[in-house]
Parts: C-alpha cells; sequence; structure tokens
C-alpha cells in the first residue's frame, strides 16, 4: 500500500506487515513478544519539514496511538472494552489496565523532508503472553453482541484512521492545519490515562498533577510544592502507571 498519496507527499511510502517477530522492540531497551496473532506493521513515509505536522514529528506517536484507539471504538458500543491511551505511545484495555499494544517512532532528516519509520503491534488474538482484543470482547459475551477483530480489519481501520490526521496536520493551509492540530490535542487528552492525576516525579523526589500535553506532545505537570507548570520529554522519561511514578530514563 502507498502512503505518500495520502499526504502529498515527493516521495512513496510504504506499509509492511509481519506475522511474528522475533526481536520485537519497545522504547528505551524495552521487548515487545510478538507471536502470531499480533498485529504487526510498519509505515515508512516522509514529512515536509516546513508543514505543522513537520515542525512536530514528536506528536506522531500520539497520532499513531489515537488512531489505533479509533480502530479499536469501532462503533459507540466498543467503548465498553475502555481502551486508553498511556501518555506517550501505549494501548491499555480493561477496568484493570493492562498494555495492549505499543507504538515506536523514529525519524531522520533527508534535506527538506523527514523519514519517518513508525512502528506499531498490538495483541488482536494472541491469548498469551499478556490480553488481546479478542479476549477482553468475550469477557463482554453476557451484555453485547461485539464482533472480533481480524488483523487484516484491524490495520485497515488503523491505517486510515492514521493518514486522515497526517494528512489535515500536514496539508498547506495552515489555518486548517491549526484548527486540526487543535482538535488532535482536545481528542488524545480525552482518551488518556492521566487528566488531573497525581503522579510522583523521581528526578524531583514530589508529586505533579497533570494537566495536559503541549504543543509537541510532551507532558505537562504542575509541581505541588510551589503551582509551576514544567513540561516533561517524551525521550528522557518513562511512565509507571502502575506505580504512579515518572523516572527519568538512563542517558
Amino acid at each position: 500500500m502507498i502512503f505518500a498519496q495520502f499526504c502529498n507527499l515527493p516521495s512513496d511510502g510504504a506499509i509492511v506487515v509481519a506475522r511474528e517477530q522475533s526481536q520485537g522492540q519497545g522504547r528505551g531497551n524495552n521487548q515487545w513478544t510478538s507471536p502470531l496473532g499480533c498485529a504487526l506493521f510498519n509505515i515508512d513515509f516522509d514529512i515536509d519539514l516546513k508543514s505543522l505536522l513537520g515542525q512536530r514529528l514528536s506528536l506522531l506517536q500520539l497520532l499513531a496511538s489515537v488512531a489505533v484507539l479509533q480502530a479499536i471504538e469501532r462503533t459507540p458500543e466498543y467503548k465498553i472494552l475502555n481502551v486508553q491511551i498511556k501518555w506517550p505511545n501505549d494501548i491499555f484495555i480493561g477496568n484493570d489496565f493492562t498494555k495492549l499494544g505499543g507504538i515506536l517512532a523514529t525519524s531522520s532528516i533527508n534535506g527538506n523532508y523527514a523519514s519517518i519509520s513508525l512502528g506499531i503491534g498490538v495483541n488482536i488474538f494472541n491469548s498469551q503472553p499478556s490480553i488481546c482484543l479478542n479476549d477482553v470482547i468475550d469477557q463482554h459475551k453476557s451484555t453485547s453482541n461485539l464482533a472480533h477483530f481480524t488483523i487484516e480489519e484491524f490495520i485497515g481501520r488503523t491505517v486510515s484512521y492514521f493518514q486522515k490526521w497526517v494528512s489535515q496536520l500536514s496539508q498547506s493551509n495552515i489555518s486548517q492545519a491549526t484548527i486540526a492540530i487543535n482538535n488532535f490535542y482536545q481528542f488524545y487528552e480525552s482518551h488518556w490515562m492521566h487528566q488531573n492525576k497525581e503522579v510522583f516525579v523521581d528526578k524531583w523526589q514530589e508529586k505533579v498533577i497533570i494537566v495536559g500535553i503541549d504543543e509537541y506532545g510532551f507532558l505537562k505537570v504542575r509541581k505541588l510544592s510551589d503551582n509551576k507548570i514544567v513540561t516533561l520529554h517524551t525521550d528522557a522519561h518513562s511512565f509507571d502507571v502502575r506505580e504512579s511514578i515518572i523516572r527519568e530514563k538512563a542517558m
């Protein structure tokens, strides 16, 4: 499938789908186990650095997480699955908030364009090693009649939503792109796990309140000690939601 046609880019993009992975990679040194039943795919494309999105490349993994959530919530009835986004790029599901999938974005600069490689992995019908989408659907059989997902449908829906977001945010009409990006910020924050949550930041040894994301998708928190709003960058921090701790990553 060609991605560039949806983004008006001068060079072709591509989507690569895998059945299994032997060395799945997450953020930092984290590993992602990828047996049969996972939706595993990579989107490679270019972004014009002069575009609104090209100036905010750190948003790409957030865009992808929103597209995954939209793909799962194909009708309002699927909201019963309780799918939420963990900042910046993980998908959690169920009342006990188990990780369902994640996104990893890398980029390199080539002239006036950024070459993006976006990897997405989501558990669709593999019951191990943790949880999968169709098993959660089965948990609601007594109260709903939700259909299972196939890997093909899930990937198609995710790519379609992602293409729409990228197209809107990289269009040449800056006014319309600004409206689109503001809509994205609102949508992201309305579907994540963290709004107004109190967490502990280990490098400061103090608690903060999460208040949102900034224009680049970095985390905005309010320090309880002095009420200052401070930004935590994506690549420098990891978020342990079970322990409610934001840790500084080793560089």
